[in-house]
């Protein structure tokens, strides 16, 4: 399923209004019609600071507006963005945490160590380790979860059936990984996904306001299974 709309991106540095007009028409992973919309960078980098160590935070062109639309859920100790915006440049320093990036629409440059690696919409995704990195990015809408690496490892371990040694699958958590969109098998792990991020963001019962409920506890599990399984296939 294609949660991004056909509209054609504006120009970066078109007027706000413009910005606005392509965010609204685009369509989140998860929870669009409870999506939050923002128009200052500053206060929305102090508020992902929280979590992830920001040095940079910002319109990729001068004089660009700044426009931002997400929705946040919450999946035991598992943080779930989906969020579409407009050009951004950012850097952070190194943190504990892993992450996977799917994009919808658009695509983002990381640089880690003087080399570059990349997602694009319908071409490829990427897992990052908790390295110190500078991004770029173009139109995007896309999903971003933040990873426990010890647990990524274990389950590697589980999803191989111990066929991956755990010293091997903590080498692996340890670097960048382009993830094939074109491949079905990831595919299949990708809509898996949606469809459990889907189902606990629509249950007003135990959904984003409960994240240690049984079912966002399955869901937390569930992203850790298909990341593995997508890494095994990248990887082995």
């Amino acid at each position: 399923m294609d949660f991004a709309t056909a509209a054609s991106a504006p120009d970066p540095k078109a007027p706000l209004a413009k910005q606005r007009q392509w965010l609204e028409l685009q369509r989140l992973a998860f929870a669009n019609d409870q999506a939050e919309m923002r128009f200052e960078s500053e206060a929305l980098a102090d508020e992902i600071g929280l979590t992830v160590n920001l040095t940079c935070f910002e319109p990729r062109e001068k004089h660009q507006a700044f426009a931002h639309k997400a929705s946040l859920l919450l999946a035991g100790d598992m943080a779930v963005s989906a969020a579409a915006y407009v050009p951004l440049v950012a850097s952070t320093e190194d943190y504990s945490e892993s992450t996977l990036g799917i994009p919808y629409q658009g695509g983002t440059r990381y640089r880690i160590e003087g080399r570059d690696w990349f997602d694009r919409a319908g071409h490829q995704a990427i897992y990052l380790p908790g390295q110190a990195y500078e991004v770029e990015t173009d139109h995007f809408n896309g999903l971003l979860f933040n990873l426990n690496p010890q647990r990524l490892v274990q389950t590697i371990g589980w999803e191989s059936k111990g066929r991956i040694p755990l010293e091997l699958a903590e080498r692996w958590v340890e670097r960048p990984v382009p993830i094939n969109l074109c491949d079905p098998r990831v595919i299949q792990q990708q809509r898996i996904i949606e469809s459990g991020l889907d189902t606990l963001a629509s249950n007003s019962d135990t959904g984003l306001g409960h994240p240690y409920s049984s079912l966002a506890l399955g869901l937390e599990t569930l992203v850790y299974q298909c990341s593995a399984r997508m890494l095994l296939i990248s990887l082995n």
